[in-house]
């Protein structure tokens, strides 16, 4: 699998760059760079949907129709989309929510 970020900002979050004051709780970023580990060592998407403690689960909201959530904490959530390309599975990770807001 190929992990891509939709937000900039997400991917130097990921890689522990700096990104000024992050409008995210530090337990959420530990959170979303733990889930991100699992997502890379992941084969594919079906060894995502496996690992029950990541609540991966398809959206049916209007707004996020064909994306997927992946939960970080009770409160927020790791929004993805799924692609595929030459038989290879690419997350496209679009954002963190905070689902409760």
């Amino acid at each position: 699998m190929k992990v891509i970020f939709h937000d900039e900002h997400l991917g130097m979050l990921a890689e522990k760059q700096a990104t000024g004051k992050s409008k995210f709780p530090t337990e959420v970023i530990i959170s979303f760079r733990k889930k991100l580990a699992f997502i890379r060592a992941a084969g594919s998407t079906q060894d995502l949907r496996k690992m029950s403690s990541l609540h991966f689960e398809k959206l049916t909201e209007k707004k996020y129709l064909g994306m997927y959530s992946i939960r970080l904490n009770r409160s927020y959530r790791l929004i993805l989309s799924i692609d595929n390309e030459d038989n290879l599975e690419i997350i496209i990770i679009e954002e963190i929510n905070n689902h409760y807001s």
